[in-house]
């Protein structure tokens, strides 16, 4: 019955977050196949690099603030005040910086980059009360948080449609509604315990110690994929920028997947982080064969349904190079992601980011390589997947593999001098980033 129990368990727990990030991907999705629909390939290219930026943004407050709220011990008075401490001034910088990125990079008005900024901060701060609800395991109000972001943005922007001309200060303003909305469903669902006001001295270091480094590993695939989408602005076209981003949209059930699963990963890998460790790299390596073979069978029937699903989901033809591209891309970062996961768990984050930073730099060298020598955006998912390929296999390798050689050396040394015991010991970890 235990082992029985266990399996449900672990399913349930898959299931949930796979759709909480099913939902969370719907909402995304919907707005970007609106813009694609609605404003045209040229504008959903501009409109792919701004939306890009609020995943990049999230990405590192995210991986400093909610990344630290789920490993370190967040009902600690020091620590929860230091992290509601650093999101209040993370999320000033997000939204200065988002004002003149927009100011400066685009055609954008004063107001305009004032609401862009408005719905860069919404964004970050939707996707910490997420987080919150991740570290609890409640998906499922996730999905509710969800579902009221994708009702809401998705009516003001049809509801602005109807009305007349949309353009992108209209999804913005979309947006905004929407995250605001999801913000307080997933605020008034949290456990009384997870809002409880803090005060008093907070630990500063201790919180900015661990999460600089997930902030800054967050921040890295986010970061390389706007500067692909950058470049190939820069060297084609923004209409081509458009057409590839097009073909992610299509592709992007394959990654939410891959996203939900991981999300759950992480999650479980936090609470349960004085496990045996090989017990742990067992049940990464099943769950990194098992998100493989199912990446394999979303890519051929993606490809299958290729003909007509590109323009019912996109308004336009979709190239199969391109689309076999991002569906190849999310199977790479199927293999290498949840590798990462369990070293920065285990507390190898400087590890595990020096390793994504060789990586991401090397996807972006071939994604120039490929761009300035074809001229041809198709291939620019294959070539960024070679480089997550490249990352997973050595933080398996070299990364986790060193902890087993750790392991079996600590194992070895303690024949014959103490009684051995059913579960090796966890390994030893790195002392705390300073």
């Amino acid at each position: 019955m235990s082992a029985a129990s266990a399996l449900l368990g672990r399913l349930r727990g898959v299931g949930t977050a796979t759709i909480a990030q099913a939902t969370q991907s719907a909402a995304a999705f919907t707005v970007t196949m609106l813009a694609a629909r609605l404003l045209g390939l040229e504008a959903l290219g501009l409109f792919s690099i701004l939306y890009g930026a609020f995943i990049l943004a999230t990405g590192i407050v995210s991986g400093f603030v909610g990344d630290s709220m789920m490993v370190l011990d967040r009902f600690s008075s020091r620590i929860r005040a230091a992290l509601v401490g650093w999101f209040a001034v993370l999320t000033l910088l997000v939204g200065a910086a988002s004002f003149g990125f927009s100011l400066a990079g685009t055609e954008f008005t004063v107001g305009a980059a004032a609401l862009y900024a408005l719905a860069a901060v919404s964004y970050v701060a939707e996707d910490l009360v997420r987080r919150n609800h991740m570290a609890t395991l409640t998906f499922g109000r996730i999905a509710i948080m969800d579902l009221a972001v994708l009702c809401c943005s998705a009516a003001v922007i049809l509801g602005i449609f109807w009305l007349g001309t949309i353009r992108i200060e209209s999804f913005l303003i979309a947006i905004i509604t929407g995250q605001i909305a999801g913000l307080l469903v997933g605020w008034f669902t949290l456990p009384s315990a997870e809002r409880q006001p803090v005060s008093g001295p907070a630990a500063w270091r201790e919180v900015a110690n661990y999460g600089s480094w997930r902030a800054a590993l967050q921040g890295l695939r986010p970061g390389q994929l706007t500067l692909t989408r950058l470049l190939v602005v820069a060297v084609i076209s923004l209409t081509a920028a458009g057409s590839l981003e097009a073909a992610r949209i299509y592709a992007a059930p394959a990654m939410l997947l891959v996203s939900g699963v991981c999300s759950y990963l992480f999650a479980s890998m936090a609470r349960n982080v004085s496990d045996n460790f090989g017990q742990q790299l067992r049940v990464t390596d099943q769950a990194v064969t098992r998100l493989v073979l199912t990446t394999v069978a979303c890519t051929v029937i993606g490809l299958l349904l290729l003909p007509w699903g590109g323009p019912l989901i996109t308004g336009h033809q979709l190239s199969g190079i391109a689309v076999s591209g991002w569906l190849i891309y999310s199977m790479a970062v199927a293999m290498a992601t949840p590798y990462g996961l369990l070293a920065s768990v285990l507390e190898k984050a400087r590890a595990v980011f020096v390793v994504r930073l060789l990586d991401s730099l090397l996807s972006l060298v071939l994604v120039a390589t490929v761009v300035l020598v074809t001229g041809d955006y198709r291939w620019v998912p294959w070539a960024a997947a070679l480089g997550a390929l490249a990352g997973g296999y050595t933080i398996r390798r070299w990364v986790l593999g060193a902890l087993v050689r750790e392991m079996q050396v600590s194992i070895s040394n303690r024949k014959g001098t103490e009684v051995p015991r059913e579960a090796g010991p966890t390994p030893e970890k790195e002392d705390r980033f300073s």
